[in-house]
């Protein structure tokens, strides 16, 4: 009757004691008993929720529709297109290789520069240019020239 370690027990009165006791003892049947309503011990609540649905209404199977039988090629063998028609195998264009593109390219950019040059050429006329001056046969090449040389200083000497 004394155990005085419970929580619920510590009153010293024996009344309390035995009503205490008694409540535990009732909250225990109404847990055990609502446990075993049922194996997994769920509530009705719950097992409202995992009841299962009712069983689907039977429909027949739906009606197979014929399909029409299998038909051959053999009259539309004359609009195909015969050997000797055009149609029939339209020539095949090859596509340009990578070599290919660099050497058509390369040789438009050559004769793009001939003419350029050639329009140049005819173009150029030394005699009226106003940046040449003196004889150009009379030319001086001059090596290991001082930086601070001038132009004026070399046109002087």
């Amino acid at each position: 009757m004394g155990d005085y370690n419970d929580a619920m027990m510590r009153n010293k009165d024996p009344a309390v004691q035995s009503r205490t006791k008694a409540r535990n003892r009732a909250s225990i049947l109404r847990l055990k008993l609502i446990g075993q309503s049922h194996p997994t011990s769920l509530t009705s609540n719950l097992l409202k929720h995992l009841e299962p649905r009712p069983p689907l209404e039977y429909k027949p199977p739906p009606e197979k529709r014929k399909c029409p039988p299998y038909t051959g090629l053999a009259q539309f063998v004359s609009n195909f297109a015969e050997t000797g028609d055009p149609e029939y195998a339209p020539p095949v264009q090859k596509a340009e290789t990578k070599a290919q593109k660099r050497a058509r390219i390369h040789k438009i950019r050559l004769e793009n520069g001939a003419i350029k040059a050639a329009e140049e050429l005819q173009k150029y006329n030394p005699s009226n240019d106003p940046n040449i001056s003196g004889d150009p046969y009379k030319t001086l090449f001059v090596a290991k020239l001082n930086y601070e040389t001038t132009e004026h200083r070399i046109k002087r000497e």
